[in-house]
Parts: C-alpha cells; sequence; structure tokens
C-alpha cells in the first residue's frame, strides 16, 4: 500500500498535533501536494539549499523540518530559491514548528531529559508559559548561571554558551527555566516563575532587561536547543512507517566558532 505526503502529517499530527502552534507560526504541509507518494524522508533542523541537495541525492520526496521554510507572506518566487528548487525537484516540506516545542515528549521534554544527566534536579516539570512553550525544573540545590552553562555546555555539545555576568557566581538558581530556541522575549512573563532561563539566540538588550528582572540567563544557541528534534522526529517516522526509508541530516550548525 502506497504512503502519501498527507499519510506523513498526519502521523506528525499524532505527536505534535499542528493545531497547538502559535498564532504567528507557519507549521504544516508548506510545499508539495498531500497526494504525492513517498518512499525516502529527510528530517532536518532548517530547510536550507544544502538540505533540498541532500533530499535530491538521496531520492527522498519530502523534508521534514522545524523551522518553517515559507514564514513571511511569499511576493515572488526566484530562481534558485529554496522554495523554488523543492517545487523543481518534486520535494514536499512538512514543517513543525511551535507544536513540536510545546508537545508533551517534544524538544524541550528532550532538553529537561539531557539536562537531567549532568544536573541534579526532579524530572517533575511545570510549563513555562500558558501555551506550553518550556518548561520549568527545580534543582535539588542553589546554582549560579556559570555552573549551569557548564553542565549545558556539556549536556547539549555546544561549542559555546554565555551566562548572565552579574549573576554568574551568585548561586540563587532554584527554579530554572528551560525554552528551547529564541525564547528571551519571554523574560517579562517568566520573571516571578523562574530564577533563570535557559535558552538560544539572546539579543544583546535581552541581557540588561534580565539584570534589571533579576533573573539568571544562560543562551546555549539556537541550533544546539532544537538540533535534538531531528533524531525524535526520525524515530517516530521510523516506528510509524518501517517500509519507508528515513534519513537524518546531517548538516550541522550553520555558525563557524573561531
Amino acid at each position: 500500500m502506497s504512503i502519501h505526503v498527507k499519510d506523513i502529517y498526519d502521523c506528525i499530527d499524532g505527536f505534535a498535533p499542528f493545531g497547538t502552534q502559535e498564532k504567528w507560526d507557519n507549521s504544516g504541509l508548506l510545499v508539495g501536494s498531500p497526494s504525492q507518494t513517498v518512499s525516502k524522508i529527510l528530517v532536518s533542523l532548517d530547510i536550507s539549499l544544502s538540505a533540498v541537495e541532500h533530499a535530491r541525492e538521496l531520492g527522498c520526496e519530502v523534508i521534514v523540518s522545524h523551522h518553517p521554510i515559507i514564514f513571511s507572506p511569499m511576493k515572488s518566487l526566484p530562481c534558485h530559491s529554496i522554495v523554488y528548487e523543492m517545487a523543481k525537484n518534486g520535494i514536499a516540506g512538512i514543517c513543525c514548528h511551535t507544536p513540536l516545542d510545546i508537545a508533551e515528549g517534544g524538544i524541550n521534554d528532550i532538553l529537561v531529559e539531557k539536562l537531567w544527566n549532568v544536573m541534579d534536579f526532579s524530572k517533575n516539570t511545570e510549563l513555562l508559559d500558558d501555551d506550553g512553550c518550556g518548561r520549568i525544573v527545580t534543582l535539588t540545590k542553589a546554582t549560579s548561571t556559570l555552573e549551569i552553562a557548564k553542565a549545558s555546555k556539556k549536556a547539549l555539545h555546544c561549542e559555546m554558551v554565555r551566562c548572565s555576568k552579574w549573576d554568574e557566581n551568585i548561586e540563587h538558581i532554584v527554579r530554572l527555566g528551560i525554552c528551547s530556541g529564541s525564547g528571551a522575549s519571554m523574560l517579562e512573563e517568566v520573571a516571578g516563575k523562574c530564577d533563570a532561563l535557559l535558552t538560544g539566540d539572546v539579543k544583546h538588550d535581552r541581557w540588561y532587561k534580565a539584570e534589571e528582572l533579576g533573573l539568571g540567563l544562560i543562551d546555549c544557541g539556537h541550533y544546539h536547543t532544537e538540533i535534538v528534534m531531528v533524531k525524535y522526529v526520525a524515530k517516530k517516522l521510523k516506528i510509524a512507517f518501517p517500509d519507508l526509508q528515513v534519513f537524518e541530516s546531517k548538516e550541522g550548525d550553520p555558525v563557524s566558532y573561531v
């Protein structure tokens, strides 16, 4: 019996429902036809030009990614753009963004599991916000942002981790907020709920806002807080579709550190 793009979409919808996405998000089947037959899938954090080329070389009919390939309204479709290359090569794109952040067992729960291996806290978590984007863990003893940065660098295999300087040696953190991707916009919302926030992509002004709020801040990078989705989604798809070939993107961090 043939497997179609819609079957892949429905499978993902089962463990990370697209209906839970944030209002500003654009998760879903963004490129291609739901009726397209599928024999090979590539799972990638992003749909980049190199990911499309990798999928083409492997013969994959669909790429499943975390970040949406189309986010803002498109006003043109230039030749050699990523979406153009996908359409030209008959490669569909299913993007599951905030539903994977929110989902039980999804990205944020995987981050908790990985950090639990190097830090001492209960696995009983609380939701960081009302939408379910992020988790809060309670440490068994107060610690500093510097110690959390060292532990998270090891747990998430980061090239570099940044932490707030004002409290790097102050052991004041008991309740640690964890938010994959870029969560520093939530500082005002989570202040009072936790003592520090571990996230990625922290902009310059957010460090000062965190200090003003008395909130520790740890930046593990966008890539390193979300790349865990590749193995997670690939495993789910392999179990659901044992007759399909499911590949994991090996693209790696798009940034070099010197």
